[in-house]
Protein backbone atom coordinates (compact mmCIF):
# COMPACT_ATOMS: atom_id res chain seq x y z
CA UNK A 1 0.00 0.00 0.00
CA UNK A 2 1.54 3.17 -1.11
CA UNK A 3 -0.04 6.78 -0.25
CA UNK A 4 0.54 10.20 -2.16
CA UNK A 5 -1.00 13.28 -1.04
CA UNK A 6 -3.57 15.07 -3.39
CA UNK A 7 -3.98 18.83 -4.48
CA UNK A 8 -5.88 20.97 -2.06
CA UNK A 9 -9.65 20.40 -3.07
CA UNK A 10 -12.60 21.14 -1.00
CA UNK A 11 -15.14 18.08 -1.35
CA UNK A 12 -18.16 16.69 0.86
CA UNK A 13 -18.83 13.13 2.37
CA UNK A 14 -21.86 11.27 3.15
CA UNK A 15 -22.52 11.44 6.19
CA UNK A 16 -23.71 7.71 6.42
CA UNK A 17 -20.51 6.55 5.65
CA UNK A 18 -18.51 8.29 8.65
CA UNK A 19 -20.92 5.64 10.51
CA UNK A 20 -19.49 2.26 9.45
CA UNK A 21 -20.66 0.17 6.36
CA UNK A 22 -23.89 -1.03 7.64
CA UNK A 23 -25.52 2.39 7.65
CA UNK A 24 -24.41 3.82 4.29
CA UNK A 25 -26.36 5.09 1.86
CA UNK A 26 -25.73 4.32 -1.80
CA UNK A 27 -28.16 6.95 -2.69
CA UNK A 28 -29.30 9.96 -1.00
CA UNK A 29 -27.35 11.84 2.00
CA UNK A 30 -26.51 14.37 4.18
CA UNK A 31 -23.32 15.81 3.28
CA UNK A 32 -20.70 16.92 5.26
CA UNK A 33 -17.68 19.30 3.97
CA UNK A 34 -14.25 18.44 3.54
CA UNK A 35 -10.65 18.34 2.25
CA UNK A 36 -8.84 15.67 0.25
CA UNK A 37 -5.75 15.25 1.72
CA UNK A 38 -4.32 11.91 -0.14
CA UNK A 39 -5.22 8.27 -1.85
CA UNK A 40 -3.71 4.86 -0.92
CA UNK A 41 -3.30 2.30 -3.91
CA UNK A 42 -4.17 -1.54 -2.46
CA UNK A 43 -2.94 -3.86 -4.80
CA UNK A 44 -6.13 -4.94 -6.82
CA UNK A 45 -9.04 -3.18 -4.76
CA UNK A 46 -10.01 0.10 -5.55
CA UNK A 47 -7.79 2.78 -4.47
CA UNK A 48 -9.03 4.87 -0.76
CA UNK A 49 -8.84 7.83 0.22
CA UNK A 50 -8.06 10.28 3.51
CA UNK A 51 -9.63 13.31 4.16
CA UNK A 52 -9.52 15.95 6.46
CA UNK A 53 -13.54 17.37 8.50
CA UNK A 54 -12.57 21.01 9.68
CA UNK A 55 -15.89 20.88 11.79
CA UNK A 56 -14.30 18.47 13.68
CA UNK A 57 -10.64 19.27 13.35
CA UNK A 58 -10.44 15.32 12.48
CA UNK A 59 -9.07 13.25 9.62
CA UNK A 60 -11.07 10.06 8.11
CA UNK A 61 -8.77 7.46 6.27
CA UNK A 62 -9.83 4.96 4.06
CA UNK A 63 -12.77 6.46 2.43
CA UNK A 64 -14.80 5.40 -0.64
CA UNK A 65 -14.62 6.96 -4.05
CA UNK A 66 -18.38 6.91 -4.62
CA UNK A 67 -18.77 8.78 -1.21
CA UNK A 68 -16.42 11.78 -2.24
CA UNK A 69 -18.52 14.69 -4.14
CA UNK A 70 -18.12 18.82 -5.14
CA UNK A 71 -21.69 19.20 -4.23
CA UNK A 72 -23.17 19.70 -0.74
CA UNK A 73 -26.34 17.50 -1.97
CA UNK A 74 -25.99 14.41 -2.97
CA UNK A 75 -28.53 12.78 -6.06
CA UNK A 76 -31.38 10.75 -5.46
CA UNK A 77 -30.32 7.61 -7.39
CA UNK A 78 -27.30 4.92 -6.01
CA UNK A 79 -24.07 5.51 -7.16
CA UNK A 80 -21.84 2.59 -6.42
CA UNK A 81 -17.78 1.60 -7.00
CA UNK A 82 -18.44 0.17 -10.20
CA UNK A 83 -19.95 3.09 -11.68
CA UNK A 84 -17.53 6.09 -10.87
CA UNK A 85 -14.70 3.85 -12.23
CA UNK A 86 -13.34 1.41 -14.74
CA UNK A 87 -10.49 -0.91 -12.81
CA UNK A 88 -8.74 -1.58 -9.41
CA UNK A 89 -5.14 -0.40 -8.36
CA UNK A 90 -3.18 -2.57 -10.97
CA UNK A 91 -0.15 -1.70 -8.81
CA UNK A 92 0.68 -0.56 -4.82
CA UNK A 93 2.82 2.23 -5.80
CA UNK A 94 1.43 4.82 -7.64
CA UNK A 95 2.74 8.69 -8.49
CA UNK A 96 0.30 11.77 -8.55
CA UNK A 97 0.75 14.08 -11.31
CA UNK A 98 -1.38 16.74 -13.36
CA UNK A 99 -1.09 16.95 -17.20
CA UNK A 100 -0.21 20.32 -17.78
CA UNK A 101 -2.29 20.35 -21.24
CA UNK A 102 -5.72 19.19 -19.81
CA UNK A 103 -5.42 21.95 -16.98
CA UNK A 104 -9.27 23.34 -16.67
CA UNK A 105 -10.40 21.11 -19.97
CA UNK A 106 -13.57 19.26 -20.52
CA UNK A 107 -13.54 15.56 -19.85
CA UNK A 108 -16.09 13.07 -20.78
CA UNK A 109 -16.32 8.72 -19.58
CA UNK A 110 -18.61 6.47 -20.21
CA UNK A 111 -18.99 4.07 -17.77
CA UNK A 112 -19.48 0.35 -17.57
CA UNK A 113 -23.43 0.52 -17.81
CA UNK A 114 -22.58 2.99 -20.93
CA UNK A 115 -23.21 6.30 -19.03
CA UNK A 116 -21.09 9.09 -19.95
CA UNK A 117 -20.03 11.09 -17.02
CA UNK A 118 -18.74 14.69 -18.11
CA UNK A 119 -16.79 17.66 -16.31
CA UNK A 120 -13.25 19.25 -15.78
CA UNK A 121 -9.82 16.97 -15.80
CA UNK A 122 -8.21 17.65 -12.31
CA UNK A 123 -5.28 14.98 -11.97
CA UNK A 124 -4.00 11.39 -12.58
CA UNK A 125 -2.78 8.68 -10.66
CA UNK A 126 -0.64 6.58 -12.77
CA UNK A 127 0.73 3.09 -11.55
CA UNK A 128 4.66 1.94 -11.60
CA UNK A 129 5.95 -1.77 -10.76
CA UNK A 130 6.82 -1.71 -6.76
CA UNK A 131 10.88 -1.27 -6.06
CA UNK A 132 12.99 -4.11 -6.76
CA UNK A 133 13.66 -4.88 -3.00
CA UNK A 134 10.00 -5.28 -2.68
CA UNK A 135 9.89 -8.76 -3.72
CA UNK A 136 8.26 -10.44 -6.90
CA UNK A 137 6.63 -8.05 -9.27
CA UNK A 138 2.97 -9.27 -9.33
CA UNK A 139 1.53 -5.98 -10.59
CA UNK A 140 0.61 -5.43 -14.01
CA UNK A 141 2.07 -1.84 -14.65
CA UNK A 142 4.53 -3.04 -16.78
CA UNK A 143 2.62 -4.52 -19.15
CA UNK A 144 1.96 -2.63 -22.24
CA UNK A 145 -1.69 -4.01 -22.71
CA UNK A 146 -2.95 -3.93 -18.73
CA UNK A 147 -1.82 -0.72 -17.57
CA UNK A 148 -3.83 1.96 -16.98
CA UNK A 149 -4.01 5.64 -15.37
CA UNK A 150 -6.88 6.71 -13.69
CA UNK A 151 -7.59 10.47 -14.91
CA UNK A 152 -9.80 12.34 -12.19
CA UNK A 153 -12.59 15.04 -11.99
CA UNK A 154 -16.01 15.86 -10.40
CA UNK A 155 -19.07 14.91 -12.58
CA UNK A 156 -21.01 17.99 -13.26
CA UNK A 157 -24.07 16.26 -12.91
CA UNK A 158 -24.13 14.20 -9.70
CA UNK A 159 -20.82 15.72 -8.57
CA UNK A 160 -19.20 12.70 -7.38
CA UNK A 161 -15.69 12.10 -8.01
CA UNK A 162 -15.16 10.19 -11.30
CA UNK A 163 -12.07 8.23 -12.85
CA UNK A 164 -11.40 6.44 -15.94
CA UNK A 165 -8.15 5.25 -18.03
CA UNK A 166 -7.36 7.16 -21.23
CA UNK A 167 -8.95 4.65 -23.50
CA UNK A 168 -12.78 5.14 -22.03
CA UNK A 169 -12.16 9.26 -21.70
CA UNK A 170 -12.85 11.82 -24.14
CA UNK A 171 -10.44 15.59 -23.82
CA UNK A 172 -12.07 18.26 -25.21
CA UNK A 173 -9.61 21.04 -26.01
CA UNK A 174 -12.20 23.59 -27.76
CA UNK A 175 -8.91 25.09 -29.86
CA UNK A 176 -7.76 22.04 -31.10
CA UNK A 177 -10.92 19.64 -31.54
CA UNK A 178 -13.40 19.85 -34.40
CA UNK A 179 -17.04 20.33 -33.96
CA UNK A 180 -17.82 16.35 -34.06
CA UNK A 181 -15.10 13.76 -32.67
CA UNK A 182 -13.90 10.84 -35.02
CA UNK A 183 -14.20 7.40 -33.42
CA UNK A 184 -11.01 6.36 -31.94
CA UNK A 185 -9.29 3.39 -34.35
CA UNK A 186 -6.54 2.51 -31.54
CA UNK A 187 -4.73 -0.26 -31.05
CA UNK A 188 -2.42 -1.51 -27.77
CA UNK A 189 1.18 -1.21 -29.44
CA UNK A 190 2.41 -3.82 -27.64
CA UNK A 191 5.71 -4.74 -26.96
CA UNK A 192 8.26 -5.47 -24.28
CA UNK A 193 11.88 -4.52 -23.54
CA UNK A 194 12.17 -1.52 -26.21
CA UNK A 195 15.22 -0.52 -25.64
CA UNK A 196 17.58 2.47 -27.39
CA UNK A 197 20.39 0.05 -27.17
CA UNK A 198 21.63 -2.34 -29.53
CA UNK A 199 24.07 -4.76 -27.74
CA UNK A 200 26.69 -2.34 -29.19
CA UNK A 201 29.07 -1.10 -26.86
CA UNK A 202 31.62 1.74 -27.81
CA UNK A 203 35.15 2.32 -26.68
CA UNK A 204 37.81 4.93 -27.18
CA UNK A 205 36.98 8.34 -26.36
CA UNK A 206 36.94 8.76 -22.18
CA UNK A 207 38.09 12.37 -22.07
CA UNK A 208 35.09 15.08 -21.50
CA UNK A 209 33.96 15.66 -25.16
CA UNK A 210 30.11 15.88 -25.52
CA UNK A 211 30.49 13.69 -28.72
CA UNK A 212 31.49 10.18 -29.75
CA UNK A 213 33.43 11.31 -32.96
CA UNK A 214 36.57 8.54 -33.57
CA UNK A 215 35.34 5.62 -30.69
CA UNK A 216 34.57 2.06 -32.15
CA UNK A 217 31.82 -0.19 -31.65
CA UNK A 218 32.08 -3.38 -31.03
CA UNK A 219 28.90 -5.87 -30.66
CA UNK A 220 28.46 -6.87 -26.91
CA UNK A 221 28.01 -10.92 -27.98
CA UNK A 222 31.66 -10.82 -29.62
CA UNK A 223 33.12 -9.47 -26.62
CA UNK A 224 35.76 -8.20 -28.04
CA UNK A 225 37.31 -4.74 -27.80
CA UNK A 226 38.87 -3.13 -30.65
CA UNK A 227 41.01 -0.97 -28.34
CA UNK A 228 43.08 -4.46 -26.87
CA UNK A 229 43.49 -6.48 -30.45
Amino acid sequence: MIYQSLPYTNVWVKKSFLTGPKNFKWGKDEMVPAVLVGIKSVFNCAPLYEIYIPDYGACYDKTLQCAIFNKPESPDKEIRLPDVAWWDCISPEIQVYEKRMFRNVYVKMQNKKKHWFEGTYLWTVDFVAPHSNSGIDLSEAQLWSEHKQKNFFFDDATGVLVCGPNNKMRYICESLCPPELKRPFFKVFEGSDWSHQDNTLFYGNTGNDFDYEGQKAVDVKSKKNPLKS
